[in-house]
């Protein structure tokens, strides 16, 4: 090697870093290469598997839920019967008070109201 630098060390340093890049070059390159040809692909496919089991996990779970929720609509419960039963307390107080004496009383008392 024709070497400008006169110093034999320096020159057998430069050589040796010379040779480093090139195998670091050859390195990446082949890093590259195998990460391109097999860790992506297997990783994408380790994705896709786990987004699959996930998403067969939660129809299986849903599925599950909806089979529930149909068995507790298609019996009646104490508490559908009690809301019912409230509701229609409810219904019936206000109409009796609104039907009743009390509110009448107060609009006949005030002057130039006509009803």
């Amino acid at each position: 090697m024709n070497s400008p630098i006169h110093d034999p060390r320096a020159g057998d340093l430069l050589s040796r870093v010379s040779n480093d890049i090139s195998l670091l070059r050859q390195d990446i390159g082949n890093l590259i290469s195998h990460t391109r040809r097999h860790t992506i692909p297997s990783g994408a496919r380790e994705l896709a598997d786990t987004a699959r089991s996930r998403f067969l996990t939660g129809r299986d779970q849903t599925a599950e839920h909806l089979r529930a929720l149909g068995t507790q609509l298609n019996r009646p419960s104490t508490a559908w019967v009690g809301g019912a039963l409230i509701v229609g307390l409810l219904a019936a107080g206000t109409y009796w008070f609104i039907k009743s004496d009390c509110c009448n009383g107060q609009c006949d008392s005030e002057e130039g109201v006509d009803l």
